[in-house]
């Protein structure tokens, strides 16, 4: 009876290890299949953020070259329009304030001369009948012209004026204050011009053409160089 009991317990205790060594080869698969579902869980969420990021961090990027692109080529635009509207404006004061002033002898011209003359002239009609009935031709016609090219090279001006006054946003430093110098240069050549043909004032002419003639070169130069340098290109120095 007692050996009976004794196998029954033995069978009972080996079933019972049998059971937990099977309990814990069960949960030990488990709990790794667990784990390892857990980690490649978060391990799939960290890429799909990491990947969020990156997708984040290349938008950041082109966008910021986008802007910088955009930023290089509006640079481009105003620093040529710029330069443009400049030497324009230059061309026409240093005519309009020149010594030598090229009109025709309106006095010996023939009448069929005249009148195809005047029909391509900017005067107004009726400053072209006044001339036809003028003693001095050519002096009336040097008094009535002044005021339309007065005009033409104000208009001149002002296109530069305005065009770096709504750009400057896009110019460096120095080359607002270059384009400034030439700015007031050419302004004050043009008054000192106009203010000298309503006085009939040689010496204002004469202040006007060699404030064109002596300081705008060398300010020229410099915004030529410096526009080269902000355009990169190989010569500038």
């Amino acid at each position: 009876m007692d050996q009976a009991i004794a196998q029954f317990i033995g069978k009972a205790v080996a079933y019972v290890v049998v059971c937990a060594v099977v309990a814990y080869a069960i949960f030990k698969f488990l709990g790794k299949k667990w784990i390892e579902g857990k980690f490649a869980e978060r391990l799939e969420a960290y890429r799909n953020e990491l990947k969020k990021e990156l997708e984040h961090t290349r938008y950041e990027i082109n966008a910021l070259f986008s802007r910088v692109t955009k930023i290089n080529e509006k640079e481009f635009e105003v620093l040529s329009e710029a330069w443009h509207k400049m030497q324009d404006a230059l061309g026409r004061a240093s005519q309009f304030t020149s010594y030598i002033q090229h009109y025709p002898d309106l006095n010996n011209m023939s009448q069929r001369g005249l009148e195809e003359f005047l029909e391509k002239s900017r005067l107004h009609e009726f400053e072209k009948q006044e001339l036809l009935q003028a003693r001095d031709k050519v002096s009336y016609y040097e008094d009535k012209i002044f005021w339309y090219e007065l005009r033409s090279v104000e208009e001149s001006f002002m296109a530069f004026h305005n065009y770096i006054i709504k750009n400057k946003i896009f110019l460096s430093q120095d080359l607002q204050e270059q384009f400034t110098k030439i700015d007031d240069i050419i302004w004050n050549a043009i008054v000192e011009r106009k203010v000298g043909h309503e006085a009939n004032d040689r010496e204002m002419w004469d202040k006007a053409y060699k404030k064109i003639r002596d300081e705008v070169n060398s300010i020229r130069d410099v915004i030529e160089k410096l526009v080269q340098t902000r355009l990169h290109y190989q010569d500038a120095k």
